[in-house]
This record gives structure tokens, sequence and C-alpha cells, in this order.
């Protein structure tokens, strides 16, 4: 004989309730609600490297020390140019451009489980579901960043 898990549930939280002396309260409706929410993370640029000209300028000053033939650098950017500078002996001028992070938004979904009894009549279901939904909107709405 298969018992019910959900039963199983409710029966032992029940029992535990009545045994600790807390209100029992068994729902037996649930009503899920999913809505479009929009989420925002900070994305870093891969190219963000803020010490680049001081480690071209180093990496150029060691190569022009050992005497090395000069090859331009195929990377670009502020370590090329550090590296341009410190190969030929120029003094350190430091970075001009930095690569700001930046904020990126997507659409995902958030669901929320209202329960109720399915013994209340059918206003109060709404009403006290409606309410729940307000609340959870409302700490949602407190949630977006400015």
């Amino acid at each position: 004989m298969k018992v019910n898990k959900i039963c199983l549930k409710r029966l032992l939280w029940t029992s535990v309730s009545i045994f600790l002396g807390m209100p029992t309260t068994v729902f037996a409706g649930q009503y899920q609600y999913c809505y479009p929410v929009t989420q925002y993370r900070t994305v870093r640029d891969p190219a963000y490297h803020p010490q680049a000209y001081e480690d071209g300028y180093r990496e150029g000053a060691n190569v022009a020390r050992k005497y090395e033939k000069y090859e331009p650098r195929t990377v670009g950017g502020e370590f090329a140019r550090g590296f341009d500078e410190g190969y030929e002996g120029r003094p350190l001028a430091g970075q001009r451009n930095t690569i700001a992070d930046r904020q990126e938004s997507y659409e995902t979904s958030q669901c929320r489980n209202y329960y109720y009894n399915e013994k209340d009549p059918i206003n109060e279901i709404l009403r006290n579901v409606m309410s729940d939904f307000e609340r959870d909107l409302r700490r949602d709405w407190h949630r977006l960043p400015n």
C-alpha cells in the first residue's frame, strides 16, 4: 500500500504542531503565480586590466635591458603603449584609458506560491491571495536597483 507523500507530510506536521501546542492550519489548495522580473548584473570587460600600462612598461624595459630586438606587441591598447615607452626609455606616463564595468539587465521570472483552505469562502480565499500577492509585489519593488 503506497502512502501519499503529501498526506504523510501534512499528517506529520499536524502531529508535531499539536504536540508542541502550535496552531494547526492545514491548507488544501495552492495557487502559483509567476511574473517577469528584470534583474541586473555587473559585467567586467575581459580587457579590464588597470595595470596594463605598468606591466607593458616593465616588460619593455626588461627587453631593452637584455638588448633584445624590438618587436611590436600585437595586443595593442595600454599594454602596447607601455611596452613601447619602456623599451624606448621614456619616463613612466601612466595609464590613460580604463574600461569601466557595465550594468547589464536580463529578464527572468519569479514565482510565488499562495496557499489556501478549500473550506473557506471563495471571496476570503481571493482576498487573502491578493493581499499576499500585493505584499510580495511591494517587497520586490523595494529591491529594485536605483
